[in-house]
């Protein structure tokens, strides 16, 4: 009981430092010895894992890039109306209102800046969104946003027994996307800069979990302790990602050139300036085969030879990560 006291007092009082953030719904079981079960929703496989962040779809061979969270209330038609709260002080950057433009369904995203570090959560497979919010409004910890629902625009929709809410912490990957991927995809949706193709993001979960048991934590340095799968030297006057996360840069020096260290899924999370290129760039510089090897679906680089080369998959990821119009 002493415990469930303390997860509510940390869920709804705001501590006296930078970083303030809560859980996007009333489901604290993430934070609960043994609660994965209760806090995630699995998909239609029925593993607890489905709805975990990773490669944890289809025996692994699938990557989910949020958390999708259980409903804990219900009308009495069975449809969820669970409130859906921003999990942190911002600005409403992007709101998705027509289900069947997105497998998101209806969905919101929030700008913030955490520690210096700008930062987007965003939260999917909405019922409705909350009157009155917009886009450009400031939005405070905890206020609802939102109701949780199912909607989604896939072929096998989202049952109400598996209502719930995807949730993500995200990171733009370049500002030009809205230029580039028209070009690419001419039925592209209207999204601009909000496609889940310019959003990657974090484990949420063990960012919960790590504020959770440090409430002092500091964002900039979470993030440069995420685990560095392999690295690619980029032209500093293409890499957007560079203007976009200064705090990024390791020792906050500006160079004609950048080794960017990048987690198996894709994430930048540090910047180390290079003085010169001693080989093709853009172009893989080094590589932890370990977390390459436990990577089972995401496979942006593969071995070649003696050496390592982008996968189709990583070739667009790093398209997308250096263009400039």
């Amino acid at each position: 009981m002493i415990r469930r006291l303390l997860l509510a007092f940390w869920i709804c009082i705001p501590p006296a430092w930078a970083l303030d953030v809560c859980l996007p719904t009333a489901n604290d079981a993430l934070l609960r010895p043994g609660g994965d079960a209760a806090f995630f929703q699995p998909t239609i496989e029925g593993t607890t894992e489905s709805g975990m962040f990773g490669c944890v779809r289809r025996d692994g061979r699938r990557f989910h890039e949020g958390l999708d969270i259980r409903c804990l209330q219900r009308d009495r038609q069975g449809e969820p109306i669970d409130p859906v709260m921003v999990v942190a002080d911002g600005t409403v950057a992007f709101i998705n209102t027509k289900p069947g433009l997105s497998n998101y369904g209806r969905y919101v995203i929030v700008e913030h800046r955490w520690d210096g570090v700008p930062v987007y959560t965003l939260y999917a497979h909405l019922r409705e969104v909350a009157d009155g919010i917009a886009v450009g409004q400031a939005v405070r910890k905890g206020q609802r946003i939102a109701t949780m629902g199912r909607s989604t625009n896939t072929r096998e929709g989202i049952s109400a027994d598996r209502a719930h809410v995807h949730f993500e912490i995200n990171f733009l990957l370049n500002p030009n996307f809205r230029i580039w991927y028209p070009h690419r995809d001419p039925k592209a949706p209207p999204f601009g800069n909000f496609n889940g193709k310019n959003l990657m993001g974090l484990n949420a979960a063990d960012f919960f979990r790590a504020y959770a048991a440090n409430p002092k934590l500091n964002f900039l340095a979470y993030l440069s302790q995420q685990p560095v799968a392999f690295t690619v030297l980029v032209r500093a006057d293409k890499l957007p990602w560079s203007q976009l996360h200064p705090e990024l840069i390791v020792g906050g020096k500006l160079a004609p050139f950048y080794e960017l260290g990048v987690t198996s899924w894709g994430m930048p999370v540090s910047m180390w300036p290079r003085a010169s290129a001693d080989r093709r760039v853009p172009g893989i510089r080094s590589v932890n085969e370990a977390l390459l090897n436990a990577d089972t679906c995401r496979h942006l680089v593969t071995q070649a030879g003696k050496g390592w080369r982008f996968t189709t998959a990583g070739e667009e990821w790093l398209e997308i990560m250096t263009f400039t119009p």
